[in-house]
């Protein structure tokens, strides 16, 4: 029985990797016909960058739908997820008849900035505030046409109509659902964002004026030498009539 395993690591910071191990028993010509598809429902706080997705193009293809802005912060976009659907061929060379098969996915995924929050509102990690963010494991399935596979009856996965239009419309089709691993009860991962704390604004704010002001006056010193200089070379240079 085909079957999915995903983890999501690491679980604390702002650049994880999913990670999706899909195993397809034998035999393998039986899948001839099928595309392997894997479809992302990602909370607000999280997002995909599709330029990286698109450097993967010799693993899979991708479709997406929600924001596109790489730099806003959470509480700046509206409060609406974004999708993902990969696309992956399945190889059909290097493979025996009666072979099984595991394919593994990975699609690098990012946290946006959460609002600040002190201590004593929010949780705690290492002494300081974070916010959990609960992330559903991929929804994976085949899409298959004439093939052996259409002959078994399947429950069909469920998926929003707007994820179905953008799959390839070839008759006869067929979804083919892949469940989770059978020793997974639990298909969620729960990500750590770190917050920024709201009283550390009183030290930041005051530094970061200073640093600026130094580099300011640093770049007018550099400058002011530079025009000194070349008004020496330009007065040494001896007069041509």
């Amino acid at each position: 029985m085909a079957y999915l395993v995903s983890e999501l690591s690491p679980t604390q910071g702002f650049h994880p990797t999913s990670a999706s191990l899909v195993y397809l028993p034998g035999p393998i010509p039986q899948y001839e016909s099928c595309s392997l598809h894997l479809y992302y429902s990602l909370p607000p706080p999280v997002f995909v960058d599709t330029h990286e997705l698109g450097q993967r193009s010799s693993s899979y293809t991708f479709s997406h739908w929600g924001s596109r802005d790489l730099e806003k912060p959470v509480h700046a976009l509206p409060q609406e997820t974004s999708e993902v659907l990969i696309n992956v061929q399945i190889p059909q060379e290097g493979y025996a008849d009666e072979e099984e098969m595991e394919l593994n996915v990975e699609v690098p995924m990012h946290l946006r900035y959460g609002t600040p929050r002190s201590t004593a509102t929010s949780k705690e990690s290492e002494g300081k505030p974070y916010e959990e963010i609960q992330v559903e494991w991929p929804h994976a399935f085949l899409l298959c046409s004439s093939t052996s596979l259409l002959k078994s009856r399947v429950t069909q996965p469920s998926l929003p109509a707007h994820i179905l239009a953008a799959l390839p419309s070839r008759p006869p089709r067929k979804l083919i659902p892949i469940p989770p691993h059978s020793n997974f009860t639990k298909t969620t991962t729960t990500l750590l964002l770190p917050l920024g704390n709201p009283y550390d604004l009183a030290f930041v704010e005051p530094f970061t004026a200073m640093t600026v002001f130094i580099c300011f006056l640093w770049i007018v010193r550099v400058a002011w030498k530079t025009s000194r200089r070349t008004e020496v070379d330009t007065s040494s240079r001896p007069k041509t009539d």
